[in-house]
């Protein structure tokens, strides 16, 4: 096989959390009378939560202080996850079981905290099979900057040319290969307007993700 480890970006891949995200960020906004549309947030999701709160308080003039809008939304997230049952995307489980029985190393690289990483893992049944979790904490700059991607790769043990991504947004894709990876898109309704024509694959799910890079 070409590639030799895996490695799954979370929100919109393995966890159908991506409208949570979106969600997060509206009452942190509305303080300051700002609505974010769906349609709006499609420019912004695939970006990690600093990326994203630099860009709405300069795209929104807001007086806000850096980490404010942030650590408000990561607040939120955090008590809807202890409430709420998430949902794993199709075939989530599978994938992740196929990766593993093929000989694949796996990982998990998102551009969020670990803590949140690992509580959306627990919350869908996934922490178990991840020993290897790479968030925005681990690294200076986070997606679309490919540094989370070169941790995840340090941390599974091979080169970046010997790993492939997993990856729903324009933006993840562009850390991953900016990073030096393959990565398999898999857009979803929070990213179809985005551009992958840096992916070296587009695939409908999972299922059909994992084959395709079985193959290679």
């Amino acid at each position: 096989m070409k590639f030799k480890a895996v490695i799954f970006d979370l929100d919109g891949v393995l966890v159908d959390s991506e409208g949570f995200q979106y969600r997060g960020w509206l009452p942190p906004l509305k303080r300051f009378d700002v609505e974010l549309s769906k349609e709006q947030y499609f420019d912004y999701a695939g970006k990690s939560g600093a990326v994203i709160e630099t860009q709405l308080i300069e795209d929104f003039k807001l007086p806000a202080k850096k980490g404010e809008l942030l650590e408000e939304k990561e607040k939120l997230l955090m008590q809807w996850f202890k409430e709420m049952n998430l949902e794993r995307k199709p075939f989530a489980e599978e994938a992740v079981k196929e990766a593993i029985d093929a000989g694949f190393k796996i990982a998990v690289c998102s551009g969020g905290p670990k803590k949140e990483i690992l509580m959306k893992l627990e919350n869908v049944g996934l922490r178990q099979y991840f020993e290897i979790v790479t968030g925005s904490e681990d690294v200076a700059k986070s997606k679309p900057a490919p540094d989370t991607y070169l941790k995840a790769a340090e941390l599974v043990g091979f080169e970046p040319a010997s790993c492939v991504a997993i990856e729903d947004t324009e933006f993840g894709t562009a850390s991953a290969k900016g990073a030096g990876m393959a990565c398999v898109a898999i857009p979803d309704g929070w990213s179809v307007k985005q551009s992958f024509e840096k992916a070296d694959k587009i695939c409908k799910d999972l299922k059909e993700a994992i084959e395709w890079i079985k193959e290679q």
